[in-house]
């Protein structure tokens, strides 16, 4: 399915879009009259070569980093074009600008006259310090370029360079190296490129960036890990002498080889987490393409040309699905049909248009000709009229006629182009009118032709698109009236349906694109039949079906799962005993799915209306009958671990025997410390009881006498069980014990590892966040009773009350879903719009007219509290809502007196540490402005980070005293040290109060 499970975690691999290896001609500088251009020589490996032309026109290259450059004719003597006509002839046909003479002008600083002065200044320009024969320097200079240890250009550099260059050379073996023809041609296109005579390329382009996927990423690794064992073979191998007796486990281990892969897959920046918040998380985390990682950019440091949306990138990369983070640009979703192709360019599909067809009495049938075709001086068909079969069978006597000139028409066939291919071409829209034969009706069409939008004739076009949505990814391509929002909230709703959580009552959206269906196919959750056959046992846990040719085939469903976001991903059977299945139908649906449909959220009943303040801005009104229908609740599952350590003192044991703990906690754990299945726990209840050994110490007669009465063994030990965290609550589903006993493999030092999983249900509660798919985020601001929400006039409540002014956010799409959900409804039926495709509202409108119905915007709407009518129609309609990972349970946090730092004494932060919230200097402002000084005194002092005057105060507290607050915070105290290491002297003044006393301890 393409992901990894390392150490039990399920790992994907990003793919990295980089510069392809070959030749690439670039900007090297822009002088006020004129552009110069280098040539980048790149290998798969080996080191990069720049050949560059200054403005007095002199071509040179650097062969060694911080070394002086070498004039491009002494490189040519050294490859055997010793004389100076030799280098002339080379390149007399390109040469040929009337100002500006590049190879005269190389020659002139060229002080060399043969081979061996070349070879000697050109060492010495390389190693300055060493003394060398000529042969020894020719074969190191020449090792620079054509040795393929040294130099590989690899089958993609190859293939490159022979495609820009024009050379024939195969792309295996051999042909991967560097030949001087290469650098011939390269040095003729340069000086095109100079001349403009020549396109430079273009860098941001598909056409020179390529895919690394993991393989290929991860080989590098396996290389570097081969290595090491190839070196520690050596290492071992000098160490014995000619006459040991070796064997293979005495030289070779190959635990360099493993730990390159095992760090690889743990540390590498494309190795990552997989999302797995549902099914559609998971895919979209698969086909994600990122430029940063190891040998790409910086996310920090790219610029806008990469991050910015290419016309290459048409039906390639999605245009909209990217990070909303420094991220934006640099990561990219694949678009839905691309393919990357064998030497990891993105392929693009098209369908083929043709002009010509074979001349053989049947092709021509239903074509349109373009011209007057004749037999002989016989007009057979007038120039525009249809050839009817009549007149192909008469055409087919003229033997001379091979083929046959007609109007442009598309065919089914569907060829996938890169970038660079694609560059050439001439491709018109999907959406081009085409009559019954798929003849183009239409004389002048827009294309897109070497990055331009033009309108051309339709004689000149080679390709069309296969669908309008075909650019799109895949998120994006979910998103129904997509081409009714802006940009901007298209990018937020195609993210943002990758949070949505699973519901326990899943529901396909009734207005969806027709995509549905395919991305949950393309999970690889759901299960199909694999040929016709019976269903002959079925429940929860699986499935066995009989097929006709392959027998009975059982299939193991998967119930309860933890994804690793924490969400729950379960199977459901859709088939019953008995039930006859075809090939490919569903048999099993997966988590977000519905008959097969991906259902990430579930439709409600809307209405876009004020309602009393409520749905102010981004709030939302919801119904009681989402919270009593479970439409919108979900079960998140979280892991709780402990290891059992052998320490200094002795090993931590598992007991249901722990001292100073209710009888109501311990009632839920077994005999052997374990919390039971089944069992409901809250915060702080004990999943597993574990104690550890208390280290001995000095004991009075007294304590020795009570525990001579009263038994040792609660007071030697210390409670150190993994309990529910505080504010977590649930079911426990599923409990585990992995030992050494039992030969389980656990880290070292680890005798015994707890495992509990605890299940919660979470329904709807205020706070939480819900978004549809146009990026209209919401949340739930008021939870109101069925009977108070309002109604329609046959009595139907409205399950969510959204705002209307959500038209300045300019996602109109939303508003549109909300009308034909109305009709899917009314109909009882499923919508799919393909994403920048017509609507056929005529079609809609008969349906409606047919069963009774209106095609109505706005209804009349009644207020539930009063049974009043709105003075005002209301747009009421179906709208697919999805739950989000944000859930305000799991944020929702208070804290009286908890734990403090150790270093500087201030309260922790965050709900896992029971920390506070940070009252910051903003905040003391406020404290300041309102004018509250003895609050924003204990703000600072005895809430925070003054130590004794907390004692103090919880002293007084304990007292009844009143609470005298005059210590001065460690954070001053820090400052005034931190000023005294600047060599500022600063003193607290100190000052005397009523009685005399000083008020400060000490001075400072």
């Amino acid at each position: 399915h393409g992901y990894f499970v390392i150490n039990g975690v399920s790992r994907v691999v990003t793919h990295q879009i980089v510069r392809s290896e070959g030749v690439l001609f670039d900007v090297a500088e822009k002088l006020p009259t004129r552009t110069l251009y280098k040539a980048k020589l790149v290998p798969a490996r080996g080191q990069w070569y720049e050949f560059e032309v200054n403005k007095h026109n002199v071509i040179s290259i650097r062969l060694v980093q911080k070394r002086p450059k070498v004039l491009l004719t002494e490189l040519l003597r050294v490859f055997g074009f010793e004389t100076d006509d030799d280098i002339r002839d080379l390149f007399k046909d390109v040469d040929i600008h009337e100002e500006f003479k590049y190879v005269e002008s190389t020659l002139a600083r060229d002080f060399t006259r043969n081979k061996e002065e070349a070879v000697i200044n050109l060492y010495n320009k390389i190693r300055p310090d060493e003394t060398v024969t000529v042969e020894s320097a020719e074969k190191y200079i020449k090792s620079l370029f054509f040795n393929d240890r040294r130099f590989d250009l690899g089958k993609v550099g190859r293939y490159q360079v022979n495609r820009k260059l024009g050379t024939e050379y195969p792309l295996e073996g051999d042909g991967c190296k560097l030949y001087v023809d290469d650098i011939v041609l390269l040095i003729k296109r340069l000086i095109q490129v100079n001349n403009g005579t020549a396109p430079p390329d273009d860098i941001d382009s598909l056409s020179n960036r390529r895919i690394r996927s993991v393989g290929e990423v991860l080989i590098d690794q396996l290389r570097v890990g081969v290595r090491r064992v190839e070196k520690n073979i050596k290492d071992k191998m000098s160490m014995y002498g000619e006459d040991a007796k070796l064997t293979p486990s005495m030289l070779i281990s190959t635990k360099p080889v493993s730990a390159a892969v095992l760090t690889f897959f743990g540390s590498n920046q494309l190795s990552m987490f997989m999302d797995q918040s549902n099914i559609l998380s998971e895919l979209e985390n698969k086909r994600k393409i990122t430029a940063s990682g190891p040998g790409g950019l910086g996310k920090e440091r790219a610029p806008f040309s990469v991050r910015e949306v290419h016309h290459s990138h048409y039906s390639r990369l999605c245009p909209v699905t990217s990070p909303e983070s420094q991220s934006i640009g640099v990561v990219n979703q694949l678009a839905t049909f691309a393919h990357i192709n064998e030497y990891g360019f993105i392929e693009a599909p098209y369908r083929q248009i043709l002009h010509t067809v074979k001349n053989d009495g049947k092709s021509a049938v239903g074509r349109l000709a373009v011209e007057d075709i004749k037999s002989g001086s016989k007009i057979i068909v007038k120039s525009g009229k249809e050839i009817t079969a009549t007149a192909a069978k008469e055409l087919a006597k003229n033997k001379d006629l091979k083929e046959i000139e007609v109007r442009s028409y598309a065919t089914d066939k569907v060829v996938y182009i890169d970038a660079a291919e694609e560059r050439e071409k001439v491709i018109t829209m999907a959406d081009i009118v085409l009559d019954d034969n798929l003849n183009i009706v239409d004389t002048l069409l827009p294309v897109r032709h070497k990055g331009d939008f033009l309108l051309q004739d339709v004689q000149s076009i080679d390709y069309m698109d296969i669908v309008p949505s075909q650019q799109a990814g895949v998120g994006m391509a979910l998103i129904p009236f997509v081409a009714h929002d802006d940009s901007k909230r298209a990018l937020t709703g195609s993210n943002q349906q990758r949070q949505a959580v699973p519901l326990v009552k899943q529901q396909s959206p009734l207005v969806g694109t027709g995509q549905e269906e395919l991305v949950a196919k393309q999970s690889g959750w759901g299960v199909y039949a694999e040929e016709a056959g019976e269903v002959v046992e079925v429940d929860a846990s699986h499935l066995i079906v009989k097929y006709a040719k392959a027998g009975l085939k059982e299939y193991p469903l998967i119930k309860f799962f933890r994804s690793n976001h924490d969400t729950t991903f379960s199977q459901r059977p859709l088939v019953n005993i008995g039930d006859k299945v075809k090939a490919g139908d569903i048999l099993v649906d997966g988590p977000t799915m519905d008959n097969g449909e991906l259902a990430l959220g579930t439709n409600l009943r809307a209405a876009l209306m004020f309602y009393e303040g409520y749905n102010y801005e981004d709030s939302v009104v919801i119904s009681e009958r989402v919270i009593k229908k479970d439409l919108l609740t979900s079960i998140h599952i979280r892991q709780h671990t402990i290891d059992l350590r052998d320490t200094d003192l002795g090993p931590e044991t598992l007991t249901a025997d722990i001292a100073h703990v209710s009888d109501r906690i311990l009632q839920k754990l077994d005999a052997i410390g374990m919390v039971r299945i089944g069992a409901r726990v809250g915060g702080g209840d004990i999943l597993a009881g574990v104690v550890a050994p208390r280290g001995e110490q000095e004991l009075t007669a007294e304590e020795r006498l009570l525990r001579a009465i009263f038994g040792k063994a609660a007071s030697e030990v210390r409670d150190v069980s993994l309990r529910v965290p505080h504010g977590s609550k649930g079911i426990v589903i599923k409990t585990q014990l992995l030992s050494l006993e039992q030969n389980d493999k656990l880290p070292p030092g680890v005798l015994k590892q707890v495992k509990v999983w605890v299940a919660e249900t979470k329904s709807v509660n205020y706070g939480d966040k819900f978004s549809g798919r146009h990026g209209d985020k919401m949340t739930c601001a008021a939870i109101r009773p069925v009977e108070d929400m309002p109604f329609t006039e046959d009595g139907e409540p409205i399950d969510i009350i959204l705002t209307p002014t959500f038209v300045k956010r300019m996602n109109m799409g939303q508003a549109v879903e909300v009308h034909y959900g109305r009709y899917a409804q009314l109909l009882g039926k499923k919508f799919a719009f393909p994403v920048f495709e017509d609507v056929n509202d005529e079609w809609i409108k008969e349906e409606l007219e047919k069963s009774g119905y209106e095609m109505t915007q706005k209804v009349d709407l009644y207020d539930g509290r009063t049974g009043k009518k709105f003075p005002r129609q209301v747009t009421v309609g179906m709208k697919y809502v999805l739950k989000l990972h944000h859930i305000a349970d799991e944020k929702v946090h208070a804290r009286s007196t908890g734990p403090y730092t150790l270093v500087t004494q201030q309260p922790l932060g965050g709900k896992a540490q029971m920390g506070g919230q940070r009252f910051g200097e903003m905040e003391v402002w406020a404290m300041e402005a309102h004018g509250a000084p003895y609050a924003l005194q204990e703000m600072l002092t005895i809430k925070s980070d003054d130590v004794q005057g907390r004692a103090q105060a919880y002293k007084a507290i304990i007292h009844g005293e009143k609470i005298e607050s005059n210590e001065v915070p460690a954070s001053f105290r820090v400052l005034m040290k931190e000023l005294n290491s600047l060599c500022i002297n600063v003193d607290l003044i100190s000052f005397k109060n009523e009685d005399g006393e000083d008020e400060t301890k000490e001075e400072l």
